[in-house]
């Protein structure tokens, strides 16, 4: 099985394997944002696929925080139950699967202020000081409601151009208080949270938490800003952190990444030695994720000294692509193209494979 086969342990927690099912909105809650049905069987088969740690995806910490209609929530206790099913469901079906749920708020568009496109548009200064505070103590309760449901770990989306990723990028905080300005300032955001989610889960249960490693936006965060906050979210105390990169638009981001990589996969590989300095002497582990789909390279990035294969789009058409690469004969890459168009589609459907969606092939003919 070689490195991909062997258990690692992260605080408390021991993962069989070292894929990681990178977390992905799955639109499948209900229009409250419960646990619905559709839910429990997607998360069985991933399950039941072989991964070793499933991280699920975001969900709101505050009613204000969701982004899409059919995203889950975790904003109340009342959602907790509905928890519960998710979390049994894995831990009976998936062999000692390991499961976090991961934690996020979509924004300031999310308090009803402008959120525009990458031209200004971004208003983080309108956020009062009490709204803040209140988003911060939301990000540790939810933390707390995952603990209590039975999940394994937390992951906050610190990534990507949600809100704790637009307090960190110059381009996205336009503050000029103590939550912007310079890099010390503009992550002070995170830090907070961090601390309110350790607060509330304390120390033995992990915290995970995703990174960018480069905004790919003019006058955006570079890897040279990211290490530095990767690493004092080392020294804070985060258990994991899950290498990304990009703000908004991730479908066209990933497209352009595909298109610079050509046959190479690990779209932000580069950004590994940089981040593995800047967590040493630190407890706290690597993932990568971003266009991995076959095994030669996901022991290559392994041997780097990435902790973790972060995938999530080949697990969308193979969710047993993990016990195949493990354990059968067929070592084949993930059929997954990193086409994309399950990211073009998630706003208004089902997460699911558009490419080798059976109707797919039926409809090209009329």
């Amino acid at each position: 099985m070689g490195l991909l086969g062997k258990p690692l342990k992260i605080n408390s927690m021991e993962i069989k394997n070292r894929f990681l099912r990178s977390a992905t909105v799955e639109n499948m809650a209900d229009i409250e944002g419960y646990v619905a049905d559709a839910l429990l069987k997607l998360y069985y088969d991933l399950a039941r696929g072989g991964t070793g740690l499933i991280v699920t995806g975001a969900a709101s910490v505050e009613a204000s925080g969701r982004a899409f209609v059919n995203q889950m929530s975790v904003y109340d206790d009342k959602f907790i139950p509905g928890l519960k099913k998710l979390a049994k469901v894995v831990h009976t079906y998936g062999g000692g699967c390991k499961c976090a749920v991961q934690i996020f708020h979509q924004g300031t568009a999310g308090y009803g202020y402008s959120y525009g496109a990458m031209d200004g548009g971004y208003r983080l200064n309108d956020l009062k000081e009490d709204e803040i505070q209140q988003t911060i103590a939301a990000f540790g309760r939810a933390a707390r409601r995952v603990k209590e449901a039975g999940f394994d770990a937390v992951a906050v989306h610190g990534a990507h151009g949600y809100l704790l990723s637009e307090f960190l990028s110059p381009v996205t905080n336009n503050r000029d208080d103590r939550w912007g300005g310079s890099l010390e300032n503009r992550m002070r955001f995170s830090l907070e949270v961090y601390s309110a989610v350790r607060g509330q889960v304390g120390t033995d249960f992990p915290v995970l938490w995703k990174l960018n490693t480069n905004d790919y936006l003019e006058g955006g965060n570079t890897i040279k800003d990211y290490v530095q906050v990767a690493k004092r979210l080392a020294d804070a105390g985060v258990d994991l952190i899950e290498l990304s990169g990009g703000i908004k638009e991730q479908s066209k981001l990933r497209a352009k990444l595909k298109a610079e990589a050509g046959a190479k996969e690990a779209y932000f590989l580069q950004a590994v030695e940089a981040m593995r300095e800047a967590v040493a002497g630190a407890r706290t582990a690597l993932s990568l994720t971003g266009g991995i789909r076959s095994l030669p390279v996901m022991e290559e990035i392994l041997g780097k000294g990435v902790d973790l294969i972060g995938i999530c789009r080949p697990l969308i058409c193979e969710p047993d692509l993990p016990e195949r690469l493990l354990f059968s004969p067929d070592k084949r890459p993930s059929k997954c193209t990193s086409c994309n168009l399950c990211l073009h589609h998630i706003a208004r459907q089902p997460v699911k494979c558009v490419e080798y969606d059976p109707f797919r092939s039926i409809l090209k003919k009329i």
